[in-house]
């Protein structure tokens, strides 16, 4: 094989794909231009997920005529003369690579003007190629139009995501620029809807704050806690110990007003939270540097989110300390456990022998947890008693009433062939531990079961089976439920929305920044709070094909919805919750993998004992 020199088209669609991987891509270089040429508004229209169209309209300081097309060249830029000065950079591109890279792969128009005087001019380019040059309007500024994104490269086209997921990516560039940027206003426009109207604040607390309450949502931002430094400039804002969040999609870290990724970062942040936080739950984190450019290298990664600090360990120790002393701060206002983690060390082990009575009085039924579809059944009993079900009754009568026939189990407990290899009854139920785990005398010895494992796994069958057969009926709530969260994890979220409807749930879009629930599955009962914390995590936790979605989707649902460790059985509900987990396919493990049984044979029993 021969060395061969690559023809200029050639190569300048592969450097485009160095620089551009998505429509967000484009956006986040147009954005930066915008910012670096002192733009106080942008203005931003997509069309079709930005396939069809990214239009960014600012007014900047605009380009002179003369240097117009000279801007689409490859490595011309007003940013940088030499290398040196990359120690001491303070703009967002640098490189000159940006607008070459988008002229090679769509249709590109810019319009820009310095001043009234000297007026406008404007430039098309299509694939690399300058098609048109004329005068514009004397509109200072500029605005630059992206179509048919890749419409050269129909390969690197067929390898974008739906336009749901394209538009979670445009919509968090922006959400980035606009939290870093917080003294220009941002007007987003998506398909001729507004999602963003966001208008310049202060950079304080208080002006923050308002931009994070447009972004995040109420519900979220106002709770966040500030703390600041004068070293490193730091600046951030993050959950209190009692709202962390069910998503990392809350976490933001700038540097010098630059989105970045960084583990180091990260880490810091989960390091400090680590103590307190739950292994489903996550802080919510926005947190600005400010850091000598010459100490971090953003160039390490062709869309320089990725950076690299000189100083690795002063960052996160400073970072982590910073975190956790505000977090101790306000420690002592926080009264919500952390966990549900059971303590066995305070009580003396209790057997129950007898049947537990059912409440007879308000008070005694208010100690029972009840559920969103619960508190609606109040509201809508007189109007039709059939709708919805009743999750407390649901649980309890699905431990008091066996799945078959009493003559059908009859026959099946005769059939020995019948049944599985794990079951050595007869079981003799003796009582509860604590309310949690369910003790039974068999011929081998002692039976131990864990009452939420072994339901846990009757429901995640039954749940798993009906949805298999496509056999999930929903129940409209009555009042619908409002998910507030950014409208990039929104448009994620609405990517799962037919998958969605086939297993019950019907979501809709109220606004930029919020869903509405309107019907769950009537197999799944949610408390509010639980349904909320499922909406917003489906983009992080269920990123999969459809068949691990289901079965990650029912374990986290069948958890929440089985009988908690806590609650009292009586007897006739543990023997019908043995008899169904006789019927199980894989009885001894709930759908997480822990154990549901453990067995303690007569001859361990007696070893302990030192008998023989």
């Amino acid at each position: 094989m021969s060395i061969k020199l690559l023809d200029p088209q050639t190569a300048s669609k592969i450097a485009a794909g160095e620089v551009i991987e998505r429509p967000a891509g484009v956006l986040k270089e147009l954005i930066e231009n915008s910012l670096d040429a002192g733009a106080k508004t942008i203005n931003i229209d997509i069309l079709k997920a930005g396939k069809t169209l990214i239009r960014v309209n600012d007014d900047g300081c605009g380009i002179k005529r003369e240097e117009l097309s000279l801007a689409i060249k490859r490595h011309t830029t007003s940013k940088i003369t030499k290398f040196d000065d990359l120690n001491n950079l303070n703009t967002f591109g640098f490189r000159g690579e940006a607008l070459y890279s988008l002229a090679a792969v769509s249709k590109l128009k810019i319009s820009s003007c310095q001043s009234e005087k000297e007026g406008g001019a404007m430039l098309e380019v299509c694939g690399g190629e300058i098609t048109a040059e004329a005068a514009a309007p004397a509109i200072k500024g500029t605005t630059i139009e992206v179509k048919d994104l890749f419409f050269n490269t129909p390969a690197r086209l067929k390898f974008l995501k739906s336009d749901n997921v394209e538009r979670a990516h445009l919509l968090r560039t922006i959400e980035e620029a606009a939290l870093a940027n917080i003294n220009t206003t941002f007007n987003v426009n998506t398909d001729g809807v507004s999602v963003y109207r966001l208008s310049a604040e202060e950079d304080t607390e208080e002006g923050l704050r308002k931009r994070l309450n447009k972004i995040l949502g109420g519900e979220l931002a106002k709770n966040l806690l500030f703390c600041q430094d004068e070293s490193f400039g730091f600046k951030a804002f993050i959950s209190p110990l009692n709202n962390l969040c069910a998503s990392r999609d809350n976490q933001f870290f700038f540097i010098n007003k630059r989105p970045v990724t960084s583990k180091v970062l990260q880490q810091a942040l989960y390091k400090a939270y680590q103590p307190y936080r739950a292994k489903e739950k996550h802080p919510c984190a926005v947190i600005f540097l400010a850091i000598n450019p010459a100490e971090f290298d953003v160039n390490i990664h062709p869309q320089k989110k990725d950076i690299k600090f000189a100083f690795e360990n002063d960052i996160f120790n400073f970072l982590y300390n910073k975190i956790t002393e505000t977090l101790l701060a306000e420690q002592e206002v926080i009264n919500t456990p952390l966990t549900e983690e059971i303590s066995f060390e305070s009580k003396p082990v209790q057997i129950e022998k007898e049947p537990i009575q059912e409440a007879q009085n308000d008070e005694e039924q208010k100690e029972i947890p009840l559920d969103l579809s619960e508190i609606i059944n109040k509201h809508l009993a007189e109007k039709n008693k059939n709708l919805f079900v009743n999750d407390f009754e649901e649980r309890k009568n699905y431990c008091a009433k066996p799945q078959s026939s009493q003559n059908e189990q009859a026959e099946l407990t005769q059939k020995s062939s019948d049944l599985p290899k794990w079951w050595q009854g007869p079981y003799n139920y003796l009582g509860q531990i604590h309310q949690s785990f369910l003790v039974f005398e068999n011929p081998q010895g002692l039976v131990l079961v864990d009452q939420h494992a072994a339901q846990e796994r009757v429901l995640f069958e039954k749940y798993f089976k009906e949805i298999e057969l496509g056999n999930v009926p929903s129940q409209p709530l009555m009042f619908p439920i409002s998910v507030q969260m950014p409208s990039s994890t929104l448009e994620q979220v609405l990517n799962y929305k037919d998958f969605l409807l086939k297993i019950g749930f019907e979501i809709t879009r109220f606004s930029a920044t919020c869903l509405m629930v309107n019907s769950v599955p009537n197999i799944l009962q949610f408390k509010e709070e639980d349904l909320k914390d499922f909406i917003v995590a489906l983009p992080q936790d269920l990123k999969a094909d459809e068949v691990n979605l289901k079965y990650k989707l029912i374990a986290m649902r069948a958890c929440k919805r089985a009988i908690k460790a806590g609650e009292k059985l009586n007897k006739e509900q543990v023997e019908v919750l043995m008899e169904n987990l006789k019927k199980c396919k894989d009885a001894l493990h709930c759908p997480h993998g822990r154990p549901t049984i453990l067995t303690f044979t007569t001859t361990e029993i007696a070893k302990r004992f030192e008998r023989t």
